[in-house]
């Protein structure tokens, strides 16, 4: 009917009231916040905003580096996941990315900086690596959400800062506690957890080095040509101030011979889990070697690596000596690298060092297998030392040894001392060792394994063999820097390799400079040498202690006859201390003060000497009675301690603290015999013979040792000169080929850094140029360079080849400086405008315009229908498309999700 067909006025306007009722009541949970999840927040710290000023007022053009690296953005207020200063900074600033947004070169650089941070101990040349990387200022947020996995303690990174050169400038925000303190926690514990503000800020301490701007010049005269990696650049960062820098694998138009070629083992051939922050980096594999089987990322492949250029060549590869192969079906563990658990470890003849297994369930079914040389003699049982059984780690109970020969299963004793289980004798090319039985234990946490697997004259070493690309390089000056990440303060989840082992190639013959830094590491030598660098006092009690807990620099038995009751020793899986004095004296009581802290205070001693023994306990103030005992040392083994638990998140268990002094007196020697500690300033030396042994190829060189004591206690490296004949002589004659040059870790110091250079490399000179800024906004940049000699302009950026740059309309030829940073070469003249563009910005920004373009016409057309007569009319229904239209669209449209083999569709339906 007619009124049937009439419209209902105002029918159009119902979906507009529908939104208008409806819409409010879906947003208000959003705005009441009743909707958020846990992690959620109303805004970002104030503090933050505090941040972002202080930089642009104090830091307009260089770059702020945001320490330490997070993946999520997790902090104690709430998770951005996004950063703050993403939305808050009005400067540049920039952080080590979760996903590897930048170049790979720019992503091993800040892999560098952050696995230095993470040491807690001093990194030379620190800050002159960030300011070649456009980077003056540190902002350290202590605010992040300490139970992260993987979570950097920031107390860490600010320790390696100010040992590295760096002092705080700024803090902001309420001061904070380092941590989530565990509940029921002692109140001892409680006072060890440090407050600092929510941000600080820190620079270089040392004026002389360059502050960076937004863009730079360096003269192509001093280049110096790397090989190994930009990380390579972190320990000669120092002597190549002022220098630029391109890599070996790189482009280096105009050039010619460099005057200087710089040689590292940074870039090393390993497998990376870029899932992680830390600890995500294995040992160096050899040339052949895979990802073990097991492994949870990429089991039997090649390993995974981000590289700024492909080839074997570029890189440091790992080389056996002793065996021609040792595999292993996992090690460490199944989240994270830990290469302190490198198979090889099991055979090094070091009982310091182990392998553990790293799979995420049960221990049982992993094995270990070396390839021998040749045909092995085994012989009818072999010396195993298992890792002992603890309240984390598991421990095998039974084991397989299998050879050509055959096999033979034994029993083990989860005790952690040295067993001989049974072996198939006679010759084989190799041996496999299986668990098949273990304690319970925590899976996925720390695995079973053995420190040693004793097979007769057996011994491996991983030798690492640096980079073969510059091996004929023909610069008058050559450095072949060698360096090794040490962990003498305990901090570092994935601790340093075992030794400094390296192989590499001179081009040419010559006198090589030889150079060494080394650092103290825990340990009975080392408690002796903190006695000898004060050798005036002639009456004395000397301590000594088999093992001490890696909880950080300071702790060392030579604290407990200091008469300081503020320093300390805590011990570590041997809890033995030795005092000796000269003399024969009666003692008949002991006092040993507890320290404190993160350990817990003995309860039961048993004191041994030539002279006679005793067991005693020890009541709650360390005083120790026993019968009297005249002698001129007591060796004390602590056997029971005071129960101290303190409960760890990861293991969900309570843990037994270890046993921690802080002094170990004697009332019945006079007060004469207490020796206080030297000051920190105060210079030693070691001569030639009394310091760490160098190898070179085949013959053994004595080295020379100098320093302060701050240097010993606080684990600082010191200068170490190689020695010929008993007297100082650094210059090594070597011969063009291949060399070996090794350190061991006897202690009490180890090698750290070695630096060969043969020539004498002159000090950089400045660009001679000037460089003024006129316009950095946007994709096109200005600015003016003066005239003088050729020079790398850089912009402290990524690499990136849409860029382009132009002088007076000339075109520039750009180049890759540091491994990852644009830059482009200004040829020798008088200088003029420079211009850089970006060319992907013209097409980005045409589409824009063209997507505003079409928004107008679509809300014009919509526009003129809302003007069309009776609106609500009944439409024509348009035609169907035709059968070759349609299947023309479909085809399109699968070849832009399913790419160009989407055209085989239409042609086998036809």
């Amino acid at each position: 009917s007619r009124s049937a067909r009439r419209p209902v006025r105002g029918r159009r306007f119902a979906p507009l009231a529908a939104a208008v009722l409806v819409l409010p009541g879906l947003v208000f949970p959003y705005l009441n916040g009743s909707i958020l999840n846990p992690g959620s927040f109303q805004e970002i710290p104030a503090y933050w905003h505090a941040t972002a000023d202080w930089l642009k007022k104090y830091s307009p053009d260089s770059r702020a580096l945001v320490v330490p690296a997070t993946a999520h953005g997790i902090h104690t207020w709430g998770s951005t996941i996004d950063q703050p200063l993403d939305v808050t900074a009005k400067s540049r600033w920039a952080q080590r990315d979760y996903v590897p947004f930048g170049t790979p070169g720019n992503r091993r650089a800040m892999d560098a900086v952050e696995q230095a941070l993470l040491t807690g101990s001093q990194v030379p040349g620190l800050a002159d690596y960030l300011s070649r990387a456009g980077i003056f200022y540190v902002v350290v947020r202590n605010d992040l959400d300490p139970d992260q996995i993987g979570q950097v303690p920031t107390a860490t990174v600010k320790r390696t800062l100010e040992q590295s050169g760096y002092e705080r400038v700024k803090g902001l925000g309420p001061v904070m506690t380092g941590g989530v303190i565990p509940q029921d926690a002692p109140l001892a514990v409680e006072g060890l957890y440090p407050r600092h503000r929510a941000v600080e800020i820190y620079r270089p301490a040392d004026e002389d080095v360059p502050r960076p701007g937004q863009a730079g010049l360096a003269p192509v005269a001093d280049t110096a040509v790397v090989s190994g990696g930009p990380e390579a650049l972190l320990p000669v960062a120092g002597a190549l101030r002022g220098r630029p820098a391109v890599l070996t694998g790189d482009r280096h138009p105009g050039l010619g011979t460099a005057p200087l070629q710089v040689t590292g083992d940074g870039m090393r051939y390993a497998d990376t889990r870029f899932g992680l922050l830390n600890a995500n980096t294995s040992y160096t594999y050899t040339r052949d070697e895979r990802n073990a089987p097991d492994a949870d990322q990429d089991p039997g492949e090649r390993p995974r690596q981000i590289l700024p250029f492909e080839g074997l060549e570029h890189q440091t590869v790992a080389e056996l000596r002793g065996a021609r192969s040792v595999t292993a079906s996992s090690y460490g563990n199944w989240l994270f690298h830990l290469p302190q658990y490198d198979p090889v470890h099991a055979f090094d003849g070091d009982p310091d060092t182990a392998w553990a297994e790293g799979s995420v369930a049960s221990p049982e079914g992993q094995w270990l297998r070396i390839g021998f040389e040749g045909s092995y003699p085994m012989p009818d049982s072999i010396g195993l030392l298992p890792l002992p059984q603890d309240g984390v780690r598991a421990a095998p109970t039974r084991v397989r040894v299998e050879t050509e020969k055959g096999s033979a299963t034994s029993f083990l004793k989860a005790n952690g001392e040295k067993q001989r289980v049974k072996a198939p004798e006679g010759g084989t090319s190799w041996m496999k060792l299986t668990i098949v039985g273990s304690t319970a234990g925590r899976p996925g946490l720390t695995g079973a394994g053995f420190a040693e697997v004793d097979l007769p004259d057996v011994q491996v070493t991983r030798m690492l063999r640096l980079p073969r690309d510059a091996e004929r390089s023909t610069s008058p000056v050559q450095v072949v820097s060698l360096h090794r990440a040490a962990d003498p303060t305990g901090m570092s989840l994935a601790a340093g390799e075992s030794g400094l082992h390296r192989a590499f190639t001179t081009g040419t013959a010559g006198t090589y400079e030889v150079s060494a830094k080394a650092v103290a590491i825990p340990g009975e030598a080392l408690d002796r040498l903190l006695y000898e660098v004060a050798p005036e006092q002639r009456r004395r009690v000397l301590a000594t202690a088999d093992s001490t807990a890696r909880l950080g620099a300071g702790l060392s038995a030579r604290n407990l006859t200091d008469g300081d009751l503020t320093t300390a020793w805590i011990a570590g899986d041997r809890p033995t201390i030795h005092l000796s004095w000269t003399g024969r004296q009666e003692i008949r009581e002991l006092v040993l003060p507890p320290a404190g802290g993160l350990s817990a205070r003995a309860a039961e001693v048993h004191i041994s000497s030539p002279d006679g023994a005793a067991i005693a306990s020890v009541d709650e103030t360390g005083m120790v009675r026993f019968p009297p005992i005249t002698t001129d040392r007591l060796d004390i083994t602590i056997t029971r301690a005071a129960p101290l638990t303190l409960h760890n998140p990861v293991v969900d268990d309570d843990l037994q603290l270890p046993v921690g002094l802080t002094e170990a007196y004697l009332p019945d020697l006079d007060d004469e015999f207490r020796t206080e500690q030297p000051s920190g300033n105060r210079a030693f030396s070691l001569e030639c013979g009394e310091g760490p042994v160098v190898a070179v190829d085949d013959r053994l060189y004595e080295t020379a040792v100098r320093g302060t004591v701050r240097d010993l206690t606080e684990r600082r490296q010191v200068d170490v000169t190689l020695c010929q004949d008993g007297e100082a002589a650094p210059g090594l004659e070597l011969s063009a080929g291949r060399h070996r040059l090794e350190g061991g870790d006897a202690g009490p110091l180890v090698l750290t850094d070695v630096t060969l250079t043969r020539g004498t490399a002159e000090q950089a000179a400045t660009s001679g140029r000037d460089l003024e800024i006129r316009d950095w906004l946007g994709d096109r940049r200005t600015v003016t360079v003066g005239s003088g000699a050729a020079s790398y302009l850089t912009t402290y950026e990524n690499y990136n080849k849409g860029w382009t740059a132009t002088l007076d309309g000339e075109e520039l030829t750009p180049v890759r400086l540091d491994g990852w940073q644009q830059g482009w070469r200004v040829p020798a003249g008088a200088g003029g405008t420079v211009t850089l563009s970006y060319g992907p910005a013209t097409t980005y920004d045409a589409a824009l315009i063209g997507s505003g373009a079409g928004i107008v016409l679509l809300i014009g057309l919509v526009l003129w229908r809302r003007r069309a007569e009776n609106p609500d009319a009944p439409q024509p229904v348009p035609p169907q498309p035709g059968l070759w239209l349609g299947a023309v669209a479909l085809t399109l449209v699968g070849v832009v999700v399913a790419g160009w083999w989407a055209l085989l569709v239409p042609a086998l339906a036809l």
